[in-house]
C-alpha cells in the first residue's frame, strides 16, 4: 500500500519512537525499526495481526487486557485523536511494556485507510518512579515510626516547610502555616539564645553546612515541654550565601528524661532519695558562690546514729534501713526548704544551712534536730530509739571548702559522743589534735594486737566476811610511748569505731582464760576471774561460742570464770541476751550485772536474766559514809540482791568505814584501792599469796 501523499514512511524508519500503522480493522500494516526493537515482532508475525490480539492481548501474570484500552485506538480509526494516553503492551517475549502513546486517523491520497500510533517506551522510568513511590512511602513510614520530622526552609523566605510530625512536636495543628516566628516562639526562652547562636553559624560562608544541636520547645497549644535534636544540611550558592536550610527532627524527650533519672540516681542515695556526697559537693560549690556575694554565713551539721548498730544487728537490715528512711524523712521535715540534708553513707547525715546569723541559729536547727530524731520509732510493732550526735562547722569561720567543713564536723560529733552522746558540739581547733591523736591511738592498738604487747592488770575481790582475797577482775591495758599504760576508756571507743573491738574483746578473754590457768597450774587459789565485755562484743551473734572455746584453747574450769555486762548491753534484746547468757551458764560461766544502779534498771527484765552477782557502782560508794543518797541507792541494790538471792559486789572501796558499811549491810564483796590496785600478773600473785599467809 503507498502512503508517502500523505505520510513519509522514512521518517518513522529514523525515529526514536515505535510507530505502528493499522487499516479501518486495527489490523498493523506497519511498524518501524524502533518498533521491532521494543516490541521483538518481525513483520511476518505482526502484519495482518489486531493490535489488540497481538499486542493486547494478556499480561504476563494471564490477566487479559481491558477493553478500554482498545476503545481508545477504535476512535482514532473512526477519525478521533488521543494524545498522552498509557497504554499497557505486550511484548513477543510476554514481558510488558509500559508505552506513553498518542494516535491518530491516518490518511493516504485524502482517504482515511485506517491509524497510526506512535509509543513511547517508559517501563523503566515507570519501575523507577515506583520504586521511588515505595521508597519515598518507606521513609514517610520509617520517620513516622521513629518520630522524625522533616523541615525545608529557603533563606530569605519567611514561611518554612514543615512536615505533620515536626507540627506535632511543637504542639501545631496539621494544617498550620508555620513562618520562623512561629518556631522561634515555640523554642523555650531559656534555650533560645542558643537556637538563634546555632542557625546563625551553620549560615556562615566556608563551613561544610552540617548542623545539629539540641534545645526545649513549648506546645503553643498543649503547653507541653519537649526535647527536640535537630540536624541537617545547610546548601550554598555558587558564591558562598546560604540558599536552604534542610533537616530532621526528632523528639528526644524519653531519652533526656531516660538521662535525668540516670543522673540524679548516681546523685541520690537510693535508700533514703536524698542527696549523696556527689551532689553535696555540687550543691555547696553554688551555695558558698553566693555566700561569698552575700557575705552570707552557712554552717555545716555532721549528724551520726547514736545505737543506731544494735538495731541493725539484732533486728536485721531491713529495719535498719526503714529506720534510717525515718530519720532522713524527720530531718527533712524539722529543716527549711532551703537547708541541703544529704545523706554519706550508714547513719551518717550532713544537713547544710546557707543562711546563718552566727552559732546560734546553727544551734536552733540542732536542737530541733535532737528533738526530733530522739522520739521513738513504731515499726512493725517494735518500739525502737535512736538519738544523734551532731558536730556543727562555721562557713569561713572554720573552713572555706565543703570537705574540710565536713571533717571538722566530724570531729566536732567525736566530741558530742564523748560528752554523752545525743547533744551537739561546735568545732574548736583543739579537735585538730584530738584527731590526730585518735588516728595515732588507733594505730597504736593495731599495732599491739599484732606484736602481743597489750597488758592485762588484775584487781583483787575482797570476801567481805572473812577478808580474804577470792578473785580478780581483769582490765586491760594499752601501753604508751612513755613506759604508761592507757586506761580503758581512752582506747576502747576507738576500737568499737574502727572495728576492732571483737579483736580486742576475744584478746581479753584468750588472756585471761590463759593466766587463770597459769595460776591454777602453779597452786595459785585464785577462784573466780572476772573479764568485762563490752555491748558491742556481746552483741556479736557468735560471742557465746567464741567465749566457750577459748575456754576449751587452755583447759580452763568454767566455773572460775564471770563475765561482767552492763544493763544497757543485755536491755537491748533481752531475748538474745538471755540465749547467749544460757549457753555460758550452761558451761558454767558464772554472769555479773557490772554498774547496776546507773542505767535504766528494768526489775521485770532483771529477773527473767540468768544472773549471779549485782556490782555497785563506784558512783554510789564514794564517800558512802556522808552521801545519804548513794547510802539510799546502796541500800536498795543491796535488798534487791538478797531478793532475788544474787551476790553483791561494792566497787571503788578506798575507805574503812565504807567497807565497814557495805560489810554490815549485807554486802558479800568488795574490790578497791582499799585492798589494792590493779597490778600485772606477776606482782598480783605476790599479792595475792601475801594475804592467803595472813590466813595461816
Amino acid at each position: 500500500m503507498e502512503f508517502k501523499q500523505d505520510f513519509d514512511v522514512s521518517i518513522a524508519e529514523h525515529v526514536t519512537d515505535s510507530v505502528f500503522i493499522t487499516d479501518t480493522s486495527a489490523r498493523i500494516i506497519y511498524q518501524n525499526p524502533e518498533a521491532r526493537k521494543v516490541f521483538r515482532f518481525s513483520n511476518e508475525e505482526l502484519f495482518g495481526r489486531s493490535v489488540r490480539d497481538t499486542l493486547h492481548h494478556h499480561y504476563p501474570d494471564g490477566r487479559p487486557v481491558p477493553l478500554e484500552q482498545c476503545k481508545v485506538y477504535r476512535s482514532a480509526v473512526l477519525g478521533e485523536s488521543a494524545r498522552d494516553f498509557v497504554w499497557q503492551f505486550i511484548g513477543r517475549d510476554g514481558n510488558g511494556i509500559l508505552a506513553s502513546c498518542s494516535v491518530s486517523p491516518f490518511f493516504c491520497k485524502g482517504k482515511r485507510i485506517g491509524a497510526i500510533l506512535f509509543a513511547t517506551d517508559i517501563t523503566a522510568r515507570s519501575k523507577a518512579e515506583q520504586e521511588a513511590g515505595r521508597n519515598l512511602e518507606k521513609l514517610k513510614l520509617a520517620m513516622e515510626a521513629a518520630d522524625i520530622g522533616m523541615f525545608d526552609h529557603i533563606v530569605g523566605e519567611r514561611r518554612l516547610a514543615w512536615s505533620p510530625k515536626l507540627k506535632e512536636m511543637f504542639g501545631l495543628p496539621v494544617d498550620a502555616d508555620v513562618t520562623l516566628d512561629t518556631f522561634y516562639a515555640g523554642v523555650h526562652p531559656d534555650d533560645l539564645e542558643i537556637v538563634r547562636r546555632a542557625v546563625l553559624e551553620t549560615a556562615k560562608p566556608g563551613i561544610d553546612g552540617r548542623f545539629q544541636y539540641e534545645f526545649r520547645a513549648i506546645g503553643q497549644i498543649d503547653g507541653k515541654e519537649r526535647w527536640i535534636s535537630t540536624r541537617g544540611q545547610t546548601h550554598f550558592g555558587q558564591h558562598g550565601e546560604p540558599v536552604r536550610r534542610v533537616g530532621v527532627a526528632v523528639d528526644i524527650t524519653e531519652r533526656r528524661e531516660a538521662e535525668r533519672r540516670v543522673q540524679e540516681a548516681a546523685q541520690h542515695d537510693s535508700l533514703t532519695g536524698l542527696p549523696n556526697r556527689a551532689l553535696l559537693y555540687e550543691y555547696c560549690t553554688h551555695l558558698f558562690a553566693q555566700a561569698d556575694r552575700l557575705q552570707a554565713e552557712c554552717a555545716v551539721l555532721f549528724i551520726d546514729l547514736d545505737r543506731f548498730k544494735p538495731i541493725n544487728d539484732l533486728y536485721g537490715h531491713d529495719v535498719g534501713d526503714k529506720v534510717l528512711q525515718e530519720v532522713a524523712r524527720r530531718l527533712l521535715q524539722c529543716t527549711r526548704k532551703e537547708d541541703i540534708v544529704s545523706r554519706l553513707g550508714g547513719d551518717e547525715f550532713i544537713v547544710v544551712l546557707p543562711r546563718v546569723q552566727g552559732q546560734e541559729d546553727s544551734e536552733t536547727v540542732a536542737r530541733h534536730i535532737l528533738d526530733s530524731i530522739r522520739k521513738t520509732i513504731h515499726l512493725n510493732g517494735l518500739q525502737l530509739s535512736v538519738s544523734p550526735s551532731i558536730g556543727i562547722s562555721l562557713y569561713r569561720r572554720d573552713a572555706s571548702s565543703i570537705a574540710e567543713l565536713i571533717r571538722y564536723a566530724d570531729l566536732a560529733m567525736y566530741a558530742a559522743k564523748r560528752g554523752g552522746r545525743d547533744t551537739f558540739r561546735h568545732f574548736i581547733a583543739d579537735y585538730l589534735q584530738l584527731a590526730e591523736d585518735r588516728v595515732e591511738l588507733e594505730q597504736r592498738l593495731k599495732d599491739a594486737l599484732r606484736s602481743g604487747s597489750l597488758k592485762l592488770l588484775y584487781q583483787p575481790v575482797i570476801d567481805t566476811a572473812t577478808g580474804k582475797p577470792v578473785g580478780a577482775e581483769a582490765f586491760i591495758r594499752l601501753p604508751d610511748n612513755n613506759g604508761s599504760l592507757l586506761s580503758p576508756d581512752r582506747f576502747i571507743p576507738i576500737a568499737e569505731s574502727a572495728g576492732l573491738i571483737d579483736e580486742v574483746g576475744f584478746w581479753v578473754v584468750r588472756e585471761a582464760c590463759r593466766q587463770q590457768q597459769r595460776w591454777r597450774d602453779s597452786g595459785l587459789g585464785v577462784a573466780s576471774m572476772s573479764i568485762n565485755v563490752s555491748a558491742s562484743q556481746f552483741r556479736h551473734p557468735e560471742f557465746a561460742s567464741r567465749f566457750i572455746a577459748a575456754i576449751d584453747e587452755y583447759g580452763t574450769e568454767p566455773g572460775w570464770l564471770e563475765i561482767e555486762l552492763t544493763e544497757s548491753a543485755l536491755m537491748e534484746n533481752i531475748p538474745d541476751a538471755i540465749s547467749k547468757l544460757d549457753q555460758l551458764k550452761s558451761r558454767g560461766v558464772r554472769i555479773a550485772l557490772d554498774d547496776f544502779g546507773t542505767g535504766y534498771s528494768n526489775l521485770s527484765h532483771l529477773t527473767s536474766l540468768p544472773l549471779d552477782k549485782l556490782k555497785i557502782d563506784r558512783s554510789f560508794t564514794d564517800n558512802l559514809e556522808t552521801n545519804e543518797n548513794g547510802r539510799s541507792i546502796a541500800d536498795t541494790i543491796l535488798g534487791i540482791g538478797r531478793a532475788l538471792d544474787l551476790e553483791v559486789v561494792g566497787e571503788g572501796i578506798e575507805s574503812e568505814e565504807v567497807m565497814t558499811y557495805l560489810r554490815d549491810h549485807g554486802c558479800n564483796q568488795v574490790q578497791g584501792h582499799l585492798f589494792s590496785k590493779p597490778l600485772a600478773a606477776q606482782e598480783f600473785e605476790s599479792w595475792y599469796r601475801s594475804q592467803l599467809g595472813l590466813y595461816h
